[in-house]
């Protein structure tokens, strides 16, 4: 069957084979490419058809239509703005496209007898809309996971101005390849509504989805994407009608209830995140996806809910043990110190914040010996380059929400290298023990090996199927290890960049990742509320420290291998006798969600950096 595409068509189905439509005698070759097969749907401005690119043997694509008001159509000078503006959205999204391939946007543009077309990549799978009405309510877990591949879009969608202004259930694809969420319908026409020119009512059935600056003005910002985002969540979790748990008399949302009265509940961090979404006000809600994914890494989402945490209990560790003393608390940055790290020499210290600077420190005193400028967006993490005998100038490495990493001399602080190629947000960076590596993980979900001396790309690692978040060299420098928002972990041979093996058994995001002194035994943490010990050459599971009520955001072992530092996902530090595997300390002081901890290399002294926007160093006295 072919489809004409002449939207005044009475009769517009046509059989195989037919070039010129039966009824209205109009072409049927859009551009001599492509062969519109089945009409799918139509929206305010535009119409979509499955269809097949007959230059690249059938594949299947969908056809945007774009019918300009006819008040538009009369008028050539909002006729040719109309054009205007579609070449430069669409120009916009065909370069999002190349860029970023997790953003399923167009790959060609093009106008056939006064209608504007963009062609888009199929994408098999069901909608959202068909997956709630299969499936019912879904989990606190698959709804988390929505989010993560739903938000880093958005992220990268809104930073280059772009609002969806349509999402709802039918515009997210559940991929049936691998069963990630997609966000479809990154369009020309919002964008077209967008210039005035056009006053079309665009409630109809996506309202309840809509935001009242939408509905009610026309106006949309990426805050109103996130209320959008937020409604959907929601019905995610009660698998009910969104009528259902609006109350109109109270004038707000009743979906926590809802949900308590169907016997089920979900984590308090992960309910606050969806009340701030859904608020009425712009002011009030997230301002960008950004945001909300600093949520998620600062600890907020994932936890577990009060029922959860009920079945287990900390045990107190006895006052007689803990015998890690704070020495200092230091308020030098501005915003959330997210990673801090020591020297080869314990008496230097370096940290990294949310207020894009990394700062270096004397540790014995706390004093503030330098600051290093140049990052545009959080630093996430830090290094030390090794000593090696003083043979080599000392580097510090910091990654960044900005995508880079910098290398910085020591000494100076002077700038060494900038280091570009990743495409999302830098999580982990890590030297190999002879210096001459370092490596890089991000949220495109490749690992980047360099050389810091040079700058230069030695190779890219690429396996994952998420985000990439911790990256740690063995201590023998054999080996890498990686772990993943997809729930892996993965060891690579460091000479060959060959997958040694891929280790499965975390239900949720892998977090960190780090290597015991003498090679011997991998650590990792995760979303799932567990750390657990595996041997890294065999990829088998050793043991799971299980009294973790709440999810560690970073671990690391002492020099001596005996023990492992881990925050709580909370304000508190636990310091695990790993022989025993108890908690032989916990560690409490901050204000905030501890988010990175690391030891001296001589292991008398520990750091930990929190939301409350300082940072500790701990003596074991």
């Amino acid at each position: 069957m072919i489809y004409c595409l002449n939207p005044r068509c009475k009769k517009p189905k046509n059989p195989d084979g037919t070039e010129i439509c039966q009824a209205c005698s109009s072409k049927l070759l859009l551009k001599e490419r492509y062969r519109a097969i089945q009409f799918l749907g139509d929206g305010v401005f535009s119409r979509s058809f499955l269809a097949e690119d007959m230059q690249q043997r059938k594949i299947p694509c969908v056809i945007k239509q774009f019918a300009p008001l006819p008040q538009i159509q009369g008028h050539s000078e909002a006729m040719a703005k109309a054009m205007q503006v579609f070449e430069q959205e669409a120009k916009q999204l065909l370069e999002l496209a190349e860029q970023y391939p997790q953003i399923p946007t167009l790959f060609d543009y093009f106008e056939q007898d006064k209608y504007l077309y963009v062609a888009k990549y199929y994408i098999e799978g069901k909608n959202l809309a068909q997956e709630l009405q299969a499936q019912g309510a879904f989990s606190e877990h698959q709804v988390r996971e929505f989010l993560y591949d739903v938000l880093p879009v958005l992220q990268v969608l809104h930073k280059r101005q772009i609002v969806h202004r349509a999402i709802k259930p039918t515009n997210i694809i559940l991929k049936k390849s691998d069963r990630k969420f997609v966000l479809i319908d990154i369009g020309i026409s919002k964008q077209l509504a967008d210039t005035r020119l056009t006053k079309t009512n665009l409630r109809a059935s996506t309202e309840i989805y809509t935001p009242i600056e939408q509905m009610r003005g026309g106006k949309a910002y990426p805050a109103s994407d996130l209320y959008s985002l937020g409604v959907i969540c929601i019905q995610m979790l009660t698998g009910a009608q969104v009528d259902d748990l609006f109350d109109p008399l109270e004038g707000r949302w009743m979906w926590r209830e809802y949900i308590r009265n169907a016997g089920t509940d979900i984590s308090d961090s992960l309910a606050q995140i969806l009340d701030k979404m859904l608020q009425d006000s712009i002011k009030d809600r997230y301002q960008s996806a950004s945001e909300i994914l600093k949520e998620f890494y600062t600890g907020a989402i994932p936890r577990t809910t009060t029922s959860d945490r009920s079945k287990s209990s900390t045990p107190e560790p006895e006052k007689k043990a803990a015998r890690w003393q704070c020495i200092h608390t230091i308020a030098g940055h501005l915003d959330t110190v997210t990673t801090v790290a020591f020297s080869p020499t314990p008496t230097i210290l370096a940290t990294g914040s949310a207020d894009n600077t990394v700062k270096i420190w004397q540790s014995d005193t706390g004093k503030l010996i330098r600051t290093l400028l140049g990052h545009s967006d959080t630093v996430n993490c830090v290094a030390f380059s090794p000593n090696n005998n003083g043979e080599t100038p000392p580097l510090i490495a910091s990654g960044s929400g900005d995508k880079t990493i910098k290398i910085w001399h020591l000494d100076t602080g002077k700038l060494i290298h900038s280091l570009t190629g990743h495409s999302v947000t830098v999580f982990s960076i890590a030297f190999s023990p002879d210096g001459e590596m370092l490596a890089s993980a991000s949220g495109d979900g490749t690992i980047r090996l360099w050389h810091p001396g040079t700058g230069k790309l030695l190779n890219v690692l690429a396996g994952h199927s998420d985000f990439v978040e911790s990256v740690a060299f063995s201590p023998s420098g054999l080996s890498i290890a990686s772990g993943s928002w997809d729930n892996t972990i993965r060891i690579w041979q460091v000479s060959t960049g060959k997958l040694l093996h891929t280790i499965k058994g975390h239900s949720g995001g892998v977090w960190s990742v780090t290597f015991s002194p003498d090679s011997q035994t991998l650590a990792s943490n995760s979303g799932d509320n567990t750390i657990k010990l595996w041997h890294p050459e065999t990829g088998t599971l050793n043991y799971t420290l299980t009294e973790n009520s709440d999810s560690a955001w970073s671990v690391v072992f002492s020099p001596d291998g005996q023990s492992l530092a881990s925050d709580s996902g909370n304000d508190t530090i636990k310091i695990w006798h790993l022989p025993s595997r108890k908690v032989r300390s916990t560690l409490s002081g901050h204000l905030s969600q501890v988010r990175s901890i690391a030891f001296s290399r001589d292991g008398k002294m520990l750091a930990t950096g929190s939301d409350d926007k300082t940072f500790k160093i701990w003596r074991f006295e």
